[in-house]
């Protein structure tokens, strides 16, 4: 198996071109609504110093999770990933 033939340079072109305008159409439809909310009171409310100098949202559901419930499981989740990788690549060698 393997590529048998090249596309032609005009269709990778093309291909180029519109990932490209979409990517542009992406980021500045997010930019305009980013720039829509930028002064909202109720976001800057629950706006509270991070770490290593972000903002962190203490609305939001994943940041709170993270830096309360989970923060004191952090290291033996890792850790576990580590382990049960180890495991897993000592067991099935060939798949890993």
């Amino acid at each position: 198996m393997g590529i048998k033939a090249a596309l032609p340079k005009y269709e990778i072109y093309f291909y180029n071109t519109v990932l490209c305008l979409a990517m542009f159409w992406a980021a500045s439809w997010i930019s305009e609504v980013s720039s829509s909310n930028v002064n909202r009171k109720t976001f800057k409310a629950s706006v509270k110093p991070g770490y290593f100098g972000r903002k962190m949202d203490t609305a939001d559901f994943e940041w709170m999770m993270w830096f309360s419930t989970f923060r004191e499981h952090i290291l033996f989740a890792l850790s576990g990933h580590v382990l049960f990788a180890k495991i897993c690549s000592m067991l099935a060698p060939q798949v890993a």
